[in-house]
């Protein structure tokens, strides 16, 4: 008997939440080692990154086309907005 063979003979034998705990471990052991097997998620993940990149560079040009200028100081502008909403003296 191969010992792929006994792993899987115990692991048959195990209860539901044994078997996922097994999974984990051998996840993780398959990361560390550079063994990809599930192209699926990894299609995902390469898309999800995909989308956030796209959506930080439509930040950044949304954030060309500010009408505001490129020193703008917005917490000297909020201090001087809250002096006047409260009528504050230096």
């Amino acid at each position: 008997m191969t010992l792929q063979q006994e792993a899987c003979e115990k692991i048959m034998k195990l209860p539901e939440d044994g078997i996922k705990l097994i999974i984990v471990m051998a996840d993780e052991i398959a990361r560390q080692k550079g063994i990809s097997y599930d192209t699926d998620s990894r299609d995902q993940k390469n898309s999800s990154t995909a989308r956030r990149k796209a959506a930080f560079q439509n930040m950044l040009e949304m954030r060309e086309q500010s009408t505001y200028p490129k020193d703008f100081d917005y917490k000297k502008a909020a201090e001087e907005a809250i002096r006047e909403k409260y009528n504050l003296i230096d």
